[in-house]
């Protein structure tokens, strides 16, 4: 069935008054890059909340920690609790150690709020920070390994290295260690003709390396649905998920039984949905979250 185009007030209360639980993307459908909010998001969270709506907000960053993420908010002027706020990186840590019941250390391809939520959970790490190449071969084949690791967690690192890659390697030849990635979006969203790579990237090489497929956090795989709902025990029947991609967002929505709304404020454009095959579109497309704001008295 072709995504609806939401136009007017009547069609927006009927999509409202069918949910009880909005999920939010961030990065193109709240903001734009590092600093600029979508004109009328912050309107548009505060109206929800007004008309009872459960309000959280999903991420495929990895990179901040849920505090770092409320500082964010807070510096856009939005309304946001700790609660609230599901990043990859959290994600990550809470499926290690609610699900999976991981005892051992975690060799962590991730930024230091990353490690922050591995630190709340009681997770030990090691792998943080820059690690370049040092020597030849022979001291690559020297290179120490800690027997306690027990998985390898890929997130977005800017200190990503060959020295990295020969540990998480190294590790994952052991058909017991786990691995993990927090997504494997390709890139990351910039309105530039500079190309910032994704954690995708950094996930393609470790697996390609290891000839193996690691468990995916975040959007659109089911690790994330289950900690949100373990969390939160939302029904996915009355929920909307709000977001900018269709291959992401979109099918985190259409994969988990709930209610779905494509934005063209962030990486989908109206040729991109036109362009969509029918199993890959939203149930409903508008301009910007701004539109919500027709059912305001």
């Amino acid at each position: 069935m072709a995504s609806q185009e939401l136009k007017t007030r009547e069609q927006w209360e009927e999509l409202l008054g069918s949910v009880d639980t909005v999920l939010f993307d961030c990065d193109g459908v709240l903001w734009s890059g590092y600093a600029d909010a979508i004109s009328g998001a912050q309107d548009v969270i505060q109206f929800l909340r007004s008309k009872g709506k459960a309000v959280y907000f999903v991420s495929n960053n990895s990179s901040k920690s849920r505090v770092e993420y409320l500082e964010k908010f807070k510096l856009l002027d939005f309304e946001a609790h700790e609660n609230e706020v599901f990043p990859s990186g959290y994600v990550a840590a809470y499926y290690l150690k609610h699900m999976m019941q991981l005892q051992g250390k975690v060799y962590l391809l991730g930024m230091p709020g990353f490690g922050h939520e591995l630190d709340l959970q009681g997770i030990r790490y090691i792998g943080p920070g820059p690690d370049p190449i040092q020597g030849t071969g022979a001291d690559w084949l020297a290179t120490p390994l800690d027997p306690e690791v027990e998985a390898v967690v890929v997130g977005f690192d800017v200190h990503f290295s060959y020295a990295k890659m020969i540990k998480a390697l190294s590790y994952l030849r052991d058909p017991n260690c786990h691995f993990i990635a927090t997504n494997e979006d390709p890139t990351l969203p910039a309105k530039s003709k500079v190309v910032i790579p994704g954690t995708g990237c950094f996930v393609k090489c470790i697996k390609w390396g290891a000839d193996r497929e690691p468990t995916v956090m975040g959007k659109p795989h089911k690790p994330m649905f289950d900690v949100i709902q373990h969390s939160t025990k939302l029904d996915p029947a009355r929920t909307l998920m709000i977001g900018d991609r269709l291959s992401t967002d979109i099918a985190f929505g259409r994969n988990h039984g709930m209610k779905s709304l494509l934005v063209f404020t962030g990486s989908c454009q109206r040729a991109d949905l036109a362009a969509a095959k029918p199993e890959s579109c939203p149930d409903y497309h508008c301009n910007s979250v701004a539109d919500i704001l027709l059912c305001r008295p």
